[in-house]
């Protein structure tokens, strides 16, 4: 009986996921407005949740590029990305070294952020 639930559990799991998008959903999806403000955007959310922020540094922000971040099980966000050098503290109060964080923009606020640019999968949003 448990093998049943168990297995009935892990099919309504992987139907229940949803489907990357495909090159010409990429296309079309819609994305939002551009941030003209990109740079205050970003750095206003960056010093309200990081660590400490009276230290944090914040460096170069690229330009936003059009960008989805998710995955089969989360979904899909679509936004505008741009990734900022930061240098924080860390726990122990030393500063961490400046790294490249990911943050997705959408109509002017931040939907997703990505420490040190890399998501879960591997993949590198920023350099």
């Amino acid at each position: 009986m448990l093998k049943r639930i168990a297995c009935g559990f892990c099919i309504l799991l992987v139907s229940a996921c949803s489907t990357l998008p495909t090159p010409s959903q990429e296309e079309t999806a819609d994305y939002g407005s551009y941030p003209d403000n990109y740079q205050n955007v970003a750095k206003a959310y960056l010093m309200k949740e990081l660590r400490d922020p009276s230290t944090i540094e914040i460096g170069e922000i690229t330009r936003p590029k059009k960008q989805w971040i998710g995955d089969k099980f989360t979904g899909v966000k679509y936004g505008y990305l741009v990734c900022a050098k930061v240098n924080s503290k860390n726990l122990l109060g030393k500063m961490t070294g400046y790294r490249s964080d990911a943050v997705l923009i959408r109509d002017g606020v931040v939907i997703d952020h990505v420490q040190n640019g890399e998501l879960f999968s591997g993949i590198k949003l920023c350099d």
